[in-house]
This record gives C-alpha cells, structure tokens and sequence, in this order.
C-alpha cells in the first residue's frame, strides 16, 4: 500500500506542479484509441523487430548511420527565438550520447560498463533543402501562438501558428517552440506512415542551456531515443513493472527523477536485481547530468527501426560530409563530483591523478602535488 501511494504522489506532483518530461506515452495513446491504421501497425512493430534481429545477426558491425536533422524554430518572442550556437550544442549532445563520446560516461556504473553501447548513430544539420538549395538545417517562424500543446500537434501545421515538417523519410524533424507543461515529445517508428512524424522539444531544454535539471540536451537523446522505437525503461504504461522490449536494460517498476544513487530499488518487480533501476539511462526521467548511457540492446533495437521503417535514411546524401563533435562550453561552471581513474566519486587527495567532472560537462585532470 505504501508503494502505491508513493506512485500516486509521484504522478500527481509531476502532472500538477513540475514540467512533465516527456509527452510520447500519451501521444502513441492517443493515436492508438482513435486511429486504427497505427494501431495495427503499432500492434506489429515489437514482433517484426525480434524477427528483423534474428534474421540479421550481423547488423552490430554496419557503418555508421548519419541522420539529417533539420530544426525549425517556431518562436513568439526573442528568447525562444533561440540562437545557432545552442542548435548546434543540441546536434553535438546527441552525437557524442548515440556515439558515447559523452565524458560522464565515466559514472556508469561498474557493472553496466560492458553493455553500454556506441550506437554508431551520428546526427548533422541538414545541408540540402527538399528543393534541392543549399541550407544551414534551421527554419524560423514568427507565431502568435503563446504555448503550444500536444494534443492537435498544431507546432508542425501552419494553419495552428507553427510550420510544417520536411518529407520525414529524408530528414529527422525537430520542432522548437514554448510547450504546455512538457519538456519534449516524439512520434514513434511504424509501417503506418504519420503526417507529423518528427521530435518536439520546449526551448528552454534544447541544447545546452542554463536550467540546472534539464540544461544539458538530454530531452533530445531521449525523444530521439523515441523517435527510433525505444520505450521507457518500465514499459508503455506508467508505474507498470513493463517490458521495454530490450533484454538487457533491467526491469524497473516505475520512472526515477532527480539523481539517485546507486543502487536504486534494488530488487522491484519481483525480481532479484541487487543492481536496481538503470537510472542512468537516457530512457529515465532522472536530470541531465545523471543520464550517460544506451545499452547494447537499446542500440540492436534502434538500427532495426532504422532498416524497417526508416531504411531512406540509410542511402542518404543530403548531410554531405563528417559531422564534427565539437566542444561547446559554458563560461561559468560548477563542480558535480570527483572521480577516480575507475570512475568512483571520492574526495580531493594528494598525489594521484583525480578527475573534476562539471555541470557543462567538461572534465578537468588534475594531480595534487604535496
């Protein structure tokens, strides 16, 4: 009885005095109720994924998948007219997450460390429009509309004050606006074809930014995380003890916010998990700078999705080059933690070689001399 309440207060304290994190449950819901062609597509998707990996055994050694990204920023006033520099942060977070370039992979817990994967999944500014004309991947539209909801998608359709999308078998679309009450949402990966398809992140979380839970791009990796067939860690539902559909994420009772410590819940569900939750995961809840990792499983899941209902994306040639992972810091930064050369937190010592890991995501060697 004690668990339930607990959920339930989670639940009502998220929906009635925070920002929701992600918006996708409810959306893949809403469609399932009152469409019938996505709901038997959708009703597919999990078996026709196993049966894509089985038949396919080799596809971890492929070359690395680029998408094309284009961004379109939809803004009412100047502050959510956001600049390049914090698109161009937002396209290096999720290069370095889906490559694991990401430095705080070095808080991955021990045992986790030999599952988390580079996904070899790269992301680049689009530099080709559908007309063929060259472009830096970002449109800006001027609207009236103060906040938008996800209930019509009216971001992504001109007639409700936003912009439409570019053909999406060619171009990952994000749309980047003031969102009611959530930080992103996504459309998730069928056979049925979806008029909206692409990612919506609130502006204030794209990129990095100076919110201290969600500044740091993570709400991207994790609608993208959508966007290529992944579920929360927990299930479809909410406070489920659900199958995400990946067999070596553990399974997790309900969503985890904040930064827990390891370990978290250790055992729920029934189970005998003495590890507990894989809050560190980008499919979580938890804030920015404690998420650092996709797992193997994640990763076969998602270069499935790209194959079966995003194959364009395979032969593309709009992003032209190399994606460069650049190195986007903050003038100010705070100290998060200290950690070891075997990524255990521990206090300043004298002598040996400690790593100072901050807030912008920079990591600092040093070595404390007597």
């Amino acid at each position: 009885m004690k668990k339930i309440f607990l959920s339930l207060l989670v639940i009502l304290s998220a929906n009635t005095f925070a920002q929701q994190r992600c918006g996708t449950t409810l959306r893949t819901q809403n469609l399932l109720q009152n469409n019938t062609e996505f709901a038997t597509a959708k009703q597919k998707v999990n078996t026709d994924t196993k049966k894509w990996m089985e038949n396919n055994t080799n596809y971890s050694i492929k070359s690395i998948i680029t998408i094309p990204v284009v961004v379109h920023v939809v803004w009412k006033n100047p502050v959510q007219n956001i600049s390049d520099t914090q698109i161009l942060s937002q396209i290096d977070v999720l290069n370095k997450d889906f490559r694991k370039l990401n430095i705080d992979t070095l808080n991955t817990p021990t045992v986790w460390k030999p599952i988390s994967a580079d996904c070899e999944i790269e992301f680049c500014l689009a530099t080709t429009d559908p007309n063929g004309n060259t472009t830096n991947g970002i449109t800006r539209t001027q609207t009236t509309v103060s906040s938008f909801d996800i209930s019509d998608d009216g971001v992504k359709h001109t007639a409700d004050g936003g912009t439409e999308g570019w053909p999406s078998e060619d171009y990952l679309n994000i749309w980047v606006c003031s969102l009611d009450n959530l930080l992103g949402y996504s459309s998730v990966p069928s056979n049925w074809t979806d008029p909206d398809d692409g990612v919506v992140i609130a502006y204030q979380y794209f990129g990095i930014t100076n919110d201290p839970q969600y500044g740091k791009g993570r709400t991207a990796t994790h609608e993208v995380g959508h966007w290529l067939n992944l579920d929360h860690l927990w299930g479809t539902g909410w406070n489920s003890c659900g199958d995400d559909q990946v067999n070596d994420t553990p399974t997790q009772e309900w969503e985890n916010y904040g930064c827990p410590s390891f370990p978290e819940d250790p055992n729920s569900c029934n189970t005998t998990n003495v590890n507990g939750d894989m809050f560190m995961n980008y499919m979580d809840y938890t804030n920015d700078a404690c998420m650092n990792l996709f797992t193997e499983g994640q990763k076969n899941r998602m270069v499935s999705a790209i194959n079966q209902y995003r194959s364009e994306l395979l032969t593309q040639t709009i992003c032209g080059g190399s994606v460069a992972i650049q190195e986007i810091e903050s003038n100010e930064k705070i100290l998060l933690k200290v950690v070891d050369i075997l990524g255990q937190e521990t206090k300043e010592r004298k002598n040996i070689p400690l790593f100072y890991i901050y807030d912008n995501g920079t990591v600092e060697k040093r070595i404390i001399l007597e």
